[in-house]
């Protein structure tokens, strides 16, 4: 088996005339990855508001618990789900990007080996 070393786009465009073209290395940032993280960090704000709700009346009810208070717990259903829509950006990006760590991973190996090849 024989190596194969691609030196760059340039010099593809002088030996075969035209440069060659990696798409399924493609290692650019997905806005589909980029929107979907914009909405999973909203969701943890809220979920974080809500969390700060309800210590905040655990607190207070502990405080008042020899005063005759009743004070209503807050909606604990809003929590579970804003939680379960984490889980499911979270899975998505998951499928998702699964692909693209894969090639990044790929490319950094690839990138360490020539470092270690150049370097002897």
């Amino acid at each position: 088996m024989v190596p194969v070393h691609v030196f760059g786009v340039l010099f593809n465009l002088i030996l075969f005339g035209k440069p060659i073209i990696f798409d399924c290395l493609d290692l650019s940032t997905n806005p589909y990855l980029e929107k979907h993280l914009e909405f999973l960090c909203s969701w943890v704000d809220d979920l974080s508001q809500e969390q700060h709700k309800f210590q905040y009346w655990a607190r207070s009810n502990k405080r008042n618990r020899n005063k005759d208070s009743n004070a209503e717990a807050p909606n604990r259903l809003e929590s579970l789900l804003i939680t379960n829509q984490i889980r499911t950006y979270c899975t998505q990006m998951d499928k998702y990007a699964g692909s693209g760590f894969g090639k990044l991973f790929l490319a950094s190996g690839v990138h360490q080996q020539d470092q270690v090849t150049a370097s002897k």
